[in-house]
């Protein structure tokens, strides 16, 4: 009988099935702990050996099939969207050359901050925003952030 919710054994909330990752050793084949605390978990191991994972990670990228995906990628995403390609490369030029000076995140103040660009026709109108609020702002979770905060 398959079932459509389940109970998270960390948070205890009651979800849909699919709000668990599928784990094919669990009896009704989706792990019991919901997904937000797994990457919360994850998150917390990660913040807690990020010494480990960063020698790890980089002979990870010693491996040429890395290499080559990691270029196949980037080349997909620029011809994906060139105008914002493009303007990443202009404010990078121009941080480089002086043009352009980075300034503390518009939210928190927090250095060092990222360009964020509201409209990609006009690559050197930026708003400085951390990795956090740059990520929160396009809908997405930071969960790396406090690996910074407790190294």
């Amino acid at each position: 009988m398959s079932t459509t919710v389940k109970t998270c054994f960390k948070c205890q909330a009651v979800k849909p099935i699919t709000e668990f990752y599928v784990h094919p050793q669990m009896g009704d084949g989706r792990l019991n702990k919901c997904k937000e605390c797994t990457k919360r978990d994850v998150a917390k191991n990660y913040r807690d050996n990020v010494a480990h994972y960063a020698k790890y990670e980089q002979k990870r990228f010693q491996d040429s099939r890395r290499k080559i995906k990691l270029r196949e990628y980037q080349r997909n995403s620029r011809n994906k969207d060139p105008q914002k390609a493009s303007a990443y490369t202009i404010t990078s030029n121009a941080i480089r050359d002086g043009k352009l000076v980075r300034k503390p995140c518009e939210v928190c103040g927090m250095e060092p901050a990222e360009a964020h660009h509201d409209d990609y026709s006009k690559p050197l109108d930026v708003r400085w925003l951390c990795r956090v609020h740059h990520l929160e702002h396009h809908g997405k979770v930071a969960y790396e952030l406090s690996v910074g905060a407790n190294a």
